[in-house]
């Protein structure tokens, strides 16, 4: 068995590695790279350095969450914290097939003694979260912004006689969190009182799950704040370089952030992220070469701030290690 694990692990790898070199080829021989990447270096200094400032920001919610998630554990030490999450998004964008998620609990268990099943329930829920804010504000601009009805002229006439119950579906989508949380705490008492046999390993990886409800509402509102900058400020990107709506611009980069759940995932996003934001701006029928352009630029600026920041981050955990 362990040997047909590993076996499907190093064909996702090489499919990813295949994925990325095909893209960067075809791109290559389709538009040229140096066409590609004249409307970037067009962009005026200011914009891109705002972006980044706001990636960067993003990245220190990223690490207020995982900070207050794990502060008695931690002991005060953010500027750590902040390593480990930019080291572990720097695995995170390297490593094909989401083969540098594991590199958090890892990380934690490293320079935190945080217990690894707690750190993978951690991180599973962190995941969790990301991916239900990500769809929520998809929904948004798909449901409530004007430019985006076009997509669904069809479902809306049939929804403006239900639309309360299509309301009320949406609510029940927006706190589906909470209703996870309160279900797994209620499970985790009952199974106390279960075989110990089993009960411990899963009392270890429910562990990593908030314990205070205190802990849950941060959790989740650092999620929104770090979607809502990331996504705002990649759409501002995108619309700028490709001229269009931050409505249409806000479902392109959803598209590419929505890749990240693929289960084959090239190294760096090369190739899948691009994919995500051209086939999420298909019914706009924008330009498609343009698109691909804009689409290739927006992910190069994402990768360039991880890539920096990872090795920031690498180098400081270096560091803590020698001490």
């Amino acid at each position: 068995m362990g040997g047909s694990i590993r076996q499907k692990i190093s064909l996702s790898q090489l499919f990813g590695i295949v994925i990325a070199l095909g893209y960067c080829v075809l791109i290559e021989v389709w538009l040229g790279w140096v066409a590609v990447l004249a409307p970037l270096f067009g962009l005026p200094t200011l914009l891109l350095v705002q972006m980044l400032a706001l990636l960067v920001l993003t990245y220190i919610v990223r690490a207020l969450r995982l900070y207050s998630y794990f502060f008695s554990d931690i002991k005060r030490r953010f500027g750590l914290t902040l390593a480990i999450m930019l080291t572990h998004n720097l695995f995170n964008h390297l490593l094909p097939a989401r083969l540098g998620e594991a590199s958090l609990p890892l990380l934690l268990r490293r320079h935190v003694d945080v217990d690894l099943l707690r750190g993978t329930s951690a991180l599973l829920w962190f995941r969790f979260l990301d991916f239900h804010t990500l769809v929520s504000l998809a929904l948004v601009a798909v449901f409530f912004v004007p430019e985006s009805a076009q997509l669904l002229n069809g479902f809306f006439l049939f929804a403006d006689s239900l639309g309360a119950v299509l309301l009320l579906i949406i609510g029940v989508f927006l706190f589906i969190p909470l209703g996870m949380y309160l279900f797994a705490r209620r499970r985790h008492g009952v199974l106390s009182e279960q075989d110990p046999g089993w009960h411990k390993l899963l009392s270890r990886l429910l562990s990593g799950l908030p314990e205070r409800m205190t802990d849950f509402w941060l959790s989740w509102m650092w999620t929104w704040l770090t979607w809502l900058v990331k996504l705002l400020a990649l759409a501002w990107l995108l619309a700028n370089l490709l001229s269009i709506s931050w409505a249409a611009a806000l479902l392109g980069v959803s598209g590419g952030e929505l890749t990240a759940v693929l289960p084959i995932h090239a190294p760096g996003g090369f190739g899948t992220y691009a994919s995500g934001i051209v086939g999420a701006l298909v019914p706009f029928d924008t330009d498609l070469d343009a698109t691909l352009i804009a689409a290739a630029n927006t992910h190069l600026v994402l990768f360039s701030a991880a890539l920096v920041s990872g090795v920031a981050g690498w180098l400081l955990l270096q560091r803590d290690n020698k001490n």
